[in-house]
């Protein structure tokens, strides 16, 4: 509807220019002719004095009617652009605003997702079988089992949890929920997740950076929490939860993509760069129309509204600074103007 006021005041505006410059002509015809009346007048000398004095009296119509049009097509015109610039907010407001709170909708429900694992990591660090498995590992079989036992219990819980392990202080998995992983063998010393929670203090649980392409994991899409392992307040070791980003995110953009009308809907990272979307966008394709620091905003276009709603911060947890970008194709104002103008015919 804001888009059809907007096109029929534009409509409007492009009439009264035509209707105005017609009468424009017109007095510039009529004040030709009165000119033309006047020369013939004195050409006629005595006797056409008083044709002489009606055509002056023409002109000066002329002169006024051009005048009064001039000045007409300048206040309708006035007020048409004020009726435009009132249609565009209501193109924003109206349009924008459904899809910002339903951009909003979405980053509030990811929001939740991705602190929920938050509990699990933490949950897990803190298990005594996770700690005695680091602290005595190499003396005790069983304390590695019962915290293999843990972890796999763990990951049986959602088909999102792609792994979980515990690496020691000096950067050696000490146990590992899949026997295949590769990741087994790998010594984590040096790895920036890994030193930051080791030094991490106790205000710090657990912590998450981006979503990356793990080459561990087939080079699946995933976040990967941590959470210090602490003993009688040390840290001990680093304990690891692989979480499926991939997987979930495919399972929230089919929602999204069965529930709106051709809108396109992207999570982008703090880089602008796409890691889920119901479109046609590859993964870490610059977003068209997201930068990098700009704000969440609305931009209405011809044929295009764009909303945008920031992954908010949760219990301690920032997002990630992920947002949600939502694009609707709409119809654009000349393809409006011709519909209505086809509903004029026919009416």
């Amino acid at each position: 509807m804001p888009r059809r006021i907007r096109s029929l005041v534009a409509s409007l505006g492009e009439e009264v220019t035509a209707h105005a410059r017609q009468s424009e002509a017109i007095a510039g015809r009529t004040n030709l002719l009165a000119l033309n009346a006047t020369i013939e007048a004195a050409r006629s000398g005595e006797a056409g004095r008083g044709f002489a004095v009606v055509a002056q009296e023409v002109k000066a119509l002329a002169d006024q009617a051009r005048s009064s049009s001039a000045s007409f097509r300048e206040q309708i015109l006035g007020r048409l652009q004020q009726g435009a610039a009132i249609a565009d907010d209501l193109v924003r407001d109206v349009e924008g605003g459904r899809l910002v709170e339903l951009a909003q909708s979405i980053a509030d429900t990811l929001c939740r997702t991705l602190y929920d694992r938050s509990i699990d990591i933490r949950m897990l660090a803190s298990d005594h079988s996770v700690g005695e498995a680091i602290l005595f590992r190499s003396d005790s079989p069983k304390a590695e089992a019962k915290a293999l036992e843990r972890l796999r219990a763990l990951l049986r819980c959602s088909p999102y949890f792609l792994n979980a392990f515990v690496v020691d202080a000096s950067g050696e998995v000490a146990v590992c929920a899949h026997d295949n992983a590769s990741v087994r063998t790998v010594n984590f010393k040096g790895y920036p997740q890994f030193e930051r929670a080791l030094v991490a203090d106790l205000s710090q649980e657990w912590s998450t950076d981006d979503v990356w392409e793990n080459p561990w994991s087939d080079r699946r899409k995933v976040l990967v929490y941590v959470a210090p392992v602490r003993f009688d307040g040390a840290t001990i070791g680093v304990c690891y939860l692989e979480y499926d980003f991939e997987g979930q995110a495919a399972t929230i953009m089919d929602v999204i993509r069965k529930s709106t009308s051709g809108a396109v809907v992207s999570i982008v990272n703090r880089q602008g760069r796409v890691v889920a979307s119901t479109g046609a966008y590859a993964y870490h394709a610059v977003h068209p129309y997201v930068k990098p620091g700009d704000a969440p905003r609305i931009d209405a276009r011809d044929g295009l509204v764009v909303a945008q709603a920031s992954v908010p911060s949760n219990h301690g947890f920032a997002g990630l600074d992920l947002r949600c970008v939502i694009e609707d194709h709409v119809a654009t104002d000349d393809e409006i103007a011709d519909a209505m103008r086809a509903r004029m015919r026919v009416g």
